[in-house]
């Protein structure tokens, strides 16, 4: 490598990094102090930066030149100055990996995962900001949503009793519902915080433009969308209804009225929130699958795009 094809000064590397999600409101000091871990990296023309197959350990901010990346969440796309290479597939634990080659000469920042991890460790504003960042791009695309598209967990759930829902049920539904690696400390505190919520067919959860903060996961019936432009779109058991804008502070972008009786468990995200920040190893997880959605949701629209163009 010509490591003198470019010498990129400390506020430079502090700009550049304000690419990545999670760094781009903390206090310019703090991100001064990540910015020293970057590592300048120049590659020639034709030199591989990353190889399918190989876990990535560090995200790339292109600062000069062209690289074309395979796979992740790049499809097959060329990316220049001011793209980031592989943050979701290092966010998301990828183990399938990218193929990405210098189109040009290439100059980029390169920060180490154990890195990244230690600042979202360190400082939970770095790892909300992170979380937001991904909820508001993942809210993003769920706007584009087909007219007819059916939201539910793919695992069944159990049929929830008549009455309230008790701790130990509560606990059963947060493992079937995608924590089931969570640390029972952190399962406890989410579940002791949730309602059990019923409503009729016919019920109003909210319309467009109502503030967002909470969420009804839910546990058995069926709930009609629909959007400002008129697409409608349902949800079942298992799907977060009100998670995604809730996550990004963004208001309600549907109005949600039952089709049938529906019960579900209402979570606060304030909570949620104060249960991640408590129990680091449950964050990593959530941002992970938020980072994996992510990328499918991505892969998706490039195939719904492909196949739009095709007809």
């Amino acid at each position: 490598m010509d490591r003198s094809l470019r010498l990129i000064s400390p506020l430079e590397r502090a700009f550049h990094l304000k690419r990545l999600g999670g760094l781009r409101d903390i206090p310019p000091a703090d991100l001064a102090a990540i910015a020293l871990l970057a590592h300048e990296n120049s590659f020639a023309r034709g030199a591989v930066i990353y190889r399918r197959g190989e876990r990535v350990e560090r995200v790339h901010v292109v600062v000069d030149g062209r690289v074309r990346v395979r796979g992740g969440e790049h499809g097959d796309d060329v990316v220049g100055a001011g793209d980031t290479i592989g943050l979701l597939s290092l966010l998301a634990r990828d183990d399938i990996g990218l193929d990405a080659v210098a189109e040009t000469d290439t100059v980029t920042l390169a920060l180490r995962a154990d890195d990244l991890l230690n600042a979202f460790e360190e400082d939970f504003g770095i790892l909300y900001s992170q979380t937001r960042d991904l909820a508001t791009e993942t809210l993003r695309l769920r706007k584009r949503i087909p007219e007819g598209t059916y939201l539910a967990s793919a695992t069944k759930l159990a049929e929830p009793p008549a009455g309230d829902i008790d701790l130990v049920q509560r606990l059963l539904y947060l493992r079937r519902g995608g924590l089931g690696n969570a640390n029972m400390d952190a399962l406890m505190a989410m579940a002791q915080r949730m309602e059990t919520a019923r409503f009729e067919p016919g019920a109003e959860l909210w319309r467009i433009g109502r503030p967002s903060g909470f969420l009804y996961y839910l546990l058995s019936g069926r709930v009609r969308c629909t959007t400002e432009d008129g697409t409608q779109f349902a949800c079942g058991p298992g799907y977060p209804l009100g998670n995604l804008e809730s996550q990004c502070g963004a208001p309600r972008w549907y109005d949600a009225v039952t089709e049938t009786a529906v019960t579900a468990l209402q979570h606060d995200t304030d909570v949620f929130l104060d249960t991640i920040e408590q129990h680091f190893e449950v964050a990593l997880d959530f941002v992970a699958g938020m980072a994996s959605g992510l990328i499918a949701r991505r892969a998706e629209m490039r195939t719904e795009t492909v196949a739009g163009g095709v007809a």
